[in-house]
This record gives structure tokens, sequence and C-alpha cells, in this order.
């Protein structure tokens, strides 16, 4: 959301939206806690708003509310991660098998152009994280644009923060993966337009299952 779409928007809203866009970021890290007070301050704006927005947060399960503790920032569990990937791989395994099954001379090109778009983020030494990760991101949700089915495309934008706090952690880890997921990116886009679906399939889940591996020592959360 931009900062223009956002002043639209009532106050409680507009916290609700900056308060996850600083979990999703990071900016407020997993475990740490926070307060009404200082929430406020920092988005210069009232209580009222902040307290609402929490509710909200805290129903869909990003933080908790204790009167011990006040605001906790919740972590994706490794539970969370494991169903998150078997998720990824149902979907996306299924896509690009019926990707690879009907290669188009015109399918090649718009996968190319993804490819440059990508290339531009990943090969700038300036990008931030947050912009590699939106550029994988799209990567992926373009795979199920092309192929035009909307639940499977609708399934997996639902899924988008979940996928943006599981990225930013990765390259935060590991900042050579920039290079790395762009690699696997570009030769599974070789394996769709020749039609090479044994190929195709078994490179995304490789890229998937990595995810898992790289991760693994984090079972405390992430």
């Amino acid at each position: 959301m931009t900062p223009a779409s956002l002043e639209a928007l009532p106050l409680r809203e507009q916290a609700y939206w900056r308060i996850k866009q600083l979990i999703l970021d990071e900016e407020v890290p997993a475990n740490s806690f926070l307060s009404e007070r200082s929430l406020a301050e920092r988005l210069g704006m009232s209580k009222t708003p902040v307290r609402l927005a929490i509710a909200r947060l805290e129903h869909e399960g990003y933080v908790r509310v204790s009167p011990q503790q006040g605001i906790v920032v919740l972590a994706l569990t490794f539970e969370d991660i494991l169903d998150f990937i078997d998720f990824r791989l149902a979907l996306e395994s299924f896509v690009v098998r019926r990707l690879a099954a009907a290669p188009s001379p015109e399918r090649a090109q718009a996968l190319e152009a993804q490819l440059a778009e990508q290339a531009r983020v990943v090969h700038d030494p300036a990008s931030s994280r947050q912009a590699l990760v939106q550029a994988d991101m799209a990567f992926h949700k373009f795979l199920a644009t092309l192929l035009g089915n909307r639940p499977i495309l609708q399934a997996l934008e639902r899924q988008q923060e979940m996928l943006y706090r599981i990225a930013m952690r990765i390259f935060q880890k590991y900042p050579d993966r920039r290079e790395q997921s762009f690699a696997e990116h570009r030769a599974l886009c070789r394996f769709i337009a020749a039609g090479q679906q044994a190929e195709a399939v078994a490179l995304i889940e490789q890229h998937i299952l990595r995810i898992k591996s790289l991760l693994v020592g984090d079972k405390g959360g992430v």
C-alpha cells in the first residue's frame, strides 16, 4: 500500500497497515515488546487507533497482548513454515507442470521479460532487502498469472505476507541467496520454455524445499 493511499484511510486503518509493515519488515523484530504509547508516538497519532489496530493484528496472529508483558510480536514457528512449504509445493509444482506442458513463444517471451525485471533488482548492489524480496515474490506470482488459473492465483495471493516474512529472513541470513535464487529462476524459465516438464517440476520443488534446509536450525521460530 502506497503512502498516498494510506493517507486516505481512517486512522485505525493507517495504524493497522503501518504497524503490520513494521512487523513484516522486521523493524520491530519477532519476540520484541511494544506498548501503545510507543507505537502512538512512532506513528504520530493517539493511542485509540493504535489500540484498535493491535486488536486486529492479535486476531490475525501477528502479536499477543499480555497484561504482564504488553504487546509481544509473535515469531513464525517452524511448524508454520513447514505447513507453508507444503502449500507452496502443491500449488507451484502444479503451476510449473502445466506451464511446461504447453510451451509457446509468447510464454517464453513473457518469462524473459519478467526475468529482466528481476535482474535489474538482483544485480543492483543498492537494492534493499525489501526490494529483493518483492522481486522474488513477483516472479512466483507471475508464474501463476501466466497459467491463468484464478483460484490458484488467489490462493497464492492470500499467502503473500507469510512468504514476505520468510523471504525477508532468508535474504537477511544468506546474502548470497539473491544470486542463487535468480539463477534457479532463470533455469526454471528455460525448462518451461523448452517443455521439459520433469526438469521444471524437480527444480521448483528443490527451490522451495531449500527454504526448509536454510531455516532448519531456526526451530524456535523466525
